[in-house]
């Protein structure tokens, strides 16, 4: 690519000035309109998968459970293996790909039974753990210089903020095959009008991407697995800001995953609330998370890891505040404050990643980012919730929610102790 194609991919005019609006840059747009459009239908399948699983199985709730930790066991080994792969490989080639293999798993699933839906569930998110490595990995290429957390924090929004709509564009595709002329197949299953569409959004992101100014990952070597995975590493193993970073980056996932498991407990149990009082508190956290990412937009450059340990103490003391003073308005305040913090936290982290990690290893970095997003979720919410029924059976003064909660706040706050070293992070 020549130079001045470089610059005008990245949204910088000729000769180095910033063209003006992020969303100028030419690349990252395409980036951001393809992951707007399929994060909307990722979030309408999910809650598909969520009704068919119900449905095959008589109303059965352990199979809603089995449907949600499918999409967090292959980060353990997808993510990693996505990453060295995005570091071999063309990234646009294999964010392509990954789409339209998605495309073709997701048509598949009103034709199979609740074992088949499971085995499509765990592939299909296999293959977006070969995606998301290659598509983080190229944002540094995409856009202009010193904009990283507001392109992280456009590309967060684009993921999580289609949640409503997507919760209204399920419900009409699933009442619309009894009010539109489609063949009776579509009557017999409800929801796969809301498969077809994710489908249709993964090849509208396909046809996105492949128009991204990208090239090949690092360099043009053999791809060997073991070695290349071993060899990222050892490279996030002797970074001391990038293993610092993990044990911040864990934490915070894992303080989302506390609430994940004990939320609906807390407002019901500790606080006599109602189910729409759990719909307050997480419409309030989501609020927060939409104000924290915009509150990244004015933080400074220079003071990012200060700002991001700050974030993941600040979550932990959230769930402090949470457990030790149990009344409902506070907790509507603490939700909106930890969503703050929490956007926060994982826009900075993004961000520090991709800049700490050169780039013929980034794609195995932010695979292990990846990674280490679902496994602090899936530990948070497995763990914390298997601490909070176990209190529950006991005579405390607390109840188990409260315990979960306070250990969830300690937890967090000795994994900030313990991420001090990104303080030294050497300069991007």
């Amino acid at each position: 690519m020549s130079v001045r194609a470089d610059e005008l991919a990245r949204g910088r005019s000729p000769g180095g000035a910033p063209a003006g609006s992020l969303l100028r840059a030419y690349g990252f747009r395409r980036l951001l309109i393809g992951q707007s459009v399929s994060s909307l239908g990722d979030w309408v399948a999910t809650l598909a998968f969520i009704a068919a699983a119900f449905a095959l199985t008589n109303g059965d709730q352990a199979a809603i459970a089995v449907v949600l930790v499918l999409r967090l066991v292959p980060p353990i080994f997808a993510a990693p293996l996505g990453g060295v792969v995005a570091d071999r490989l063309s990234r646009r080639t294999i964010m392509v790909a990954s789409d339209l293999i998605r495309a073709a798993l997701i048509l598949a699933v009103p034709f199979v039974g609740i074992v088949g839906l499971y085995v499509l569930a765990f592939v299909h998110e296999c293959v977006s753990l070969f995606f998301l490595p290659s598509r983080d990995a190229s944002i540094p290429g995409l856009v202009p210089d010193r904009r990283l957390e507001d392109a992280n924090g456009l590309m967060l929004a684009a993921s999580y903020g289609s949640i409503p709509i997507a919760a209204a564009v399920f419900g009409g595709l699933r009442v619309a095959p009894a009010h539109l002329p489609l063949p009776s197949w579509f009557r017999a299953h409800p929801t796969a009008l809301a498969f077809v569409f994710d489908s249709a959004t993964f090849l509208f992101s396909a046809a996105m991407n492949a128009g991204l100014p990208l090239g090949r990952g690092a360099r043009h070597s053999e791809l060997q697995l073991f070695r290349d995975l071993l060899e990222g590493v050892r490279y996030i193993v002797r970074h001391p800001a990038l293993r610092s970073l993990s044990y911040g980056l864990v934490v915070s996932m894992f303080g989302g995953g506390v609430l994940f498991a004990v939320g609906i407990g807390y407002v019901h149990q500790t606080l006599g609330g109602s189910d729409a009082a759990f719909g307050w508190l997480a419409a309030l956290w989501g609020a927060g998370m939409a104000l924290g990412l915009g509150a990244v937009r004015l933080l400074p450059g220079g003071g990012r890891p200060r700002e991001f340990l700050a974030a993941v103490v600040a979550c932990g003391l959230v769930l402090g505040l949470m457990a030790m003073a149990p009344v409902l308005w506070m907790a509507f305040v603490a939700a909106v404050v930890f969503g703050m913090a929490f956007a926060v936290a994982i826009v900075l982290a993004l961000t520090m990643a991709q800049e700490q990690a050169d780039n013929r290893v980034r794609g195995r970095v932010m695979g292990g980012v990846q990674m280490l997003f679902r496994a602090g979720l899936g530990l948070g919410a497995l763990g914390i919730g298997w601490l909070a029924h176990a209190a529950g059976e006991l005579s405390l003064p607390v109840d188990g929610n409260q315990v979960g909660l306070l250990a969830g706040a300690v937890l967090i706050l000795l994994g900030a102790a313990a991420a001090g070293g990104v303080l030294r992070q050497r300069p991007s």
